[in-house]
C-alpha cells in the first residue's frame, strides 16, 4: 500500500471513529481537524511544513465550505491529496485541482521552511512548482 493509500485509508477510518464517537452524528469540521493532524503527523520529515499546509488547506477550503457539517468534499479531500503527493516528491501526479494561489503558497511555505527540509526533498519538491508554473 503507498503512503498515499494509507493516508486515504486512515482518512476513512476517521471518518467512522468520528460518527461512531457522536452517536452515529457526522461532524465534518472534527474529521477534517482530524485530518489535518494526520496530514502532519505523516509528514513528520518536513514537519513545518506540513503544519503550514495543513493550516491553509483547514483554513482555506474547509471553514470557507457551504457545508461545513459535511466535510471533507470530494474537492477538498483531492486537495488535501495533492498535497501529500506534493509532499511524497510525485512529480508524476494529477495536480489539476491546487490553483494558482495554491501554487504560490505551496512556493512560500517551501522557501519559508527550506533550511529545514532535506536538499533532495527540496529539490523535488521545487522540480514539481516549477513544473506548474509557479516559480
Amino acid at each position: 500500500m503507498s503512503d498515499v493509500s494509507k493516508f486515504l485509508s486512515d482518512i476513512q477510518r476517521i471518518k467512522k471513529h468520528v460518527r461512531a464517537d457522536n452517536g452515529g452524528n457526522y461532524d465534518g469540521k472534527k474529521v477534517c481537524e482530524q485530518i489535518s493532524r494526520l496530514f502532519e503527523r505523516n509528514n513528520r520529515n518536513v514537519q513545518d511544513l506540513a503544519v503550514s499546509l495543513s493550516d491553509y488547506w483547514f483554513n482555506t477550503y474547509v471553514l470557507a465550505s457551504s457545508d461545513l457539517a459535511n466535510e471533507p468534499s470530494e474537492e477538498n479531500m483531492n486537495r488535501i491529496t495533492a498535497f501529500q503527493y506534493f509532499l511524497d516528491g510525485d512529480g508524476e501526479e494529477d495536480y489539476s485541482i491546487l490553483t494558482a494561489d495554491d501554487w504560490e503558497t505551496l512556493r512560500d511555505f517551501a522557501n519559508d521552511c527550506a533550511e529545514d527540509i532535506d536538499l533532495n526533498t527540496l529539490q523535488g519538491m521545487m522540480s514539481i512548482i516549477l513544473n506548474n508554473g509557479a516559480l
